[in-house]
């Protein structure tokens, strides 16, 4: 029986769900390690690695936190409108930056 010198010795292949996967990658951030030096010690590859890595993070990232306060907020006046129709605003966005805004009555 002859065998085949340097060949690597096929893996099995292991089904993880996206919990199991979020523990490995919670397991590689608590290690000192590489990305290929944790790979090759747990036998994962690091294309699988990779791909699952960019997944749960699209995951978390799509998912907003309810603490999370809201991009846009109403602002309302507890003035009477006043009789004319024309406005005036200015914004200072930086350094000799501005906006001006206005509407003629």
């Amino acid at each position: 029986m002859s065998t085949i010198t340097g060949a690597k010795a096929k893996r099995t292949r292991i089904s993880r769900t996206p919990d199991q996967w979020q523990a490995v990658f919670d397991q590689f951030e608590q290690s000192v390690q590489t990305r290929e030096q944790f790979c090759h010690e747990h036998g994962i590859s690091l294309s699988s690695f990779s791909r699952w890595r960019t997944k749960i993070r699209k995951q978390t990232s799509s998912k907003p936190l309810p603490t999370d306060p809201p991009l846009f907020a109403e602002l309302t006046s507890e003035m009477q409108p006043q009789v004319s129709t024309g406005w005036d605003m200015e914004l200072q966005l930086g350094t000799d930056v501005f906006l001006r805004l206005r509407r003629p009555c």
